[in-house]
């Protein structure tokens, strides 16, 4: 037979590699089938079929949100989600009144200035990092099927008095929203619950506040002489929203942390 023949019968599998083949008129040197190239086909090798519960988007694999089978148990993992650190945020307001006390108490001309520009500097750094744990809170409830992300939440706190009435959406909606997550999702049983109270009166005293320091703003006289019962009243409701913010705040932070703990 030529080659074309025995690749023929090759294909259709009549011939197989342990047949031994030799040229004609050269019988003695027989070879087997296998031990001549091209002659068999070589076998394709077949692609292991996926099992039934695999992912078949396996590029978006990696950018899935985790569920709680991804996580350590009794809890959800987020590690695209950030922790937060209550006590440097505590200690960056502390330090901020500090130098604002410092500077107002000061009998040096020179000195009021830098203290006041060091204090501004700290405090608009402690509301930056408000709004950032903000962010973060809106950010991980969207696999819970949050209404916003942490982009438009934080939006409109940088408009006077808009802010005030947009808190009602962004922290007591979010207090809402987190609270029934904790009460329904199987994964955040072992979170806390906020304190939904807190969340509600501090939009009430956030523009109550607004509204005494533009008061003072136009009357151009700032609250800080505790003789006067109008300074009095402007410095309790301005105390009385830190303290229900901080609480606020707080409450959040330990929320963000639940989630963006590490696992173990």
């Amino acid at each position: 037979m030529e080659f074309r023949e025995l690749r023929s019968m090759a294909l259709d599998k009549k011939l197989l590699g342990h047949h031994r083949v030799w040229q004609h008129g050269d019988k003695d040197q027989q070879q087997t089938a296998s031990s001549i190239m091209g002659l068999i086909p070589t076998p394709k090798k077949k692609i292991p079929s996926p099992p039934p519960n695999s992912n078949k988007e396996a590029p978006d694999a990696a950018t899935k949100i985790r569920t709680i089978a991804d996580g350590p148990p009794g809890g959800l993992y987020l590690p695209h989600l950030r922790r937060t650190n209550f006590p440097a945020f505590l200690l960056i307001l502390v330090c901020s009144i500090a130098l604002f006390y410092a500077g107002w108490n000061i009998q040096s001309d020179d000195t009021k200035p830098i203290l006041y520009s060091l204090a501004g500097m700290s405090l608009s750094f402690w509301v930056f990092l408000s709004l950032v744990y903000l962010h973060r809170s809106w950010e991980m409830m969207k696999m819970f099927g949050a209404p916003m992300d942490g982009s438009k939440a934080v939006r409109l706190f940088f408009i006077p008095i808009l802010n005030a009435l947009w808190s009602f959406v962004a922290l007591f909606g979010w207090a809402r929203l987190w609270n029934r997550c904790v009460t329904t999702h199987p994964g955040l049983k072992p979170a806390s619950k906020v304190w939904r109270p807190c969340f509600f009166l501090f939009p009430i005293l956030f523009l109550a506040s607004q509204v005494v320091l533009i008061t003072h703003l136009i009357m151009r006289e700032w609250p800080f002489d505790t003789m006067k019962q109008d300074h009095q009243i402007a410095l309790g409701i301005l105390a009385t929203t830190l303290t229900v913010g901080l609480v606020c705040w707080f409450q959040l932070s330990r929320s963000i942390n639940f989630l963006a703990r590490k696992k173990s």
